[in-house]
């Protein structure tokens, strides 16, 4: 009988073993994926516009302010209004604060790549697709930005091509 209870007891052991490695895997890896959800914590992103005084465009963001996913593309309207009474030609630039966010947004498509025409008060909504890498969580200088800003500013097109050449 002794010998019965020596097998069930090894049993038991083996089992009880069992167990316990299947709940440390349980909680390291519920550990781990806690660890990647708020590596991964949605980014609150300011949009500015402005436009230069010898361009008369209304430049504006559809919502002043989105949430984007580190990995989630994600589109973005803008309506922009030609006030004055000719057609005119305007073309965008950029900045991101703080500047280090810059290198992790990809522009997937921009109207800030073109010149834009506007016919006298013509009213029209731009577009622009972006995707934050995900990897912008492990840099040093950028895994703790909860907020950031894109600005974007029209310039008139010819006065642009002017001081380019």
């Amino acid at each position: 009988m002794s010998f019965y209870k020596k097998k069930i007891s090894k049993h038991y052991l083996i089992l009880i073993f069992f167990i316990l490695l299947a709940l440390i895997f349980y909680f390291t890896i519920n550990r781990i994926q806690k660890g990647n959800e708020l590596a991964l914590k949605p980014i609150s992103i300011n949009l500015l516009t402005s436009v230069h005084p010898k361009l008369s465009w209304n430049f504006q963001p559809v919502k002043s302010k989105i949430i984007v996913q580190p990995g989630e593309v994600k589109t973005v309207e803008y309506i922009v209004e030609n006030l004055s009474t000719e057609a005119t030609t305007g073309i965008a630039t950029f900045a991101y604060f703080p500047n280090q966010f810059g290198n992790y947004i990809s522009k997937i498509n921009c109207f800030c790549y073109d010149a834009q025409t506007l016919k006298p008060n013509q009213k029209n909504k731009f577009v622009l697709v972006i995707m934050i890498d995900p990897e912008v969580t492990k840099d040093s200088k950028t895994k703790d930005i909860k907020e950031a800003t894109i600005q974007f500013t029209f310039f008139d097109y010819k006065e642009y091509k002017k001081k380019k050449s």
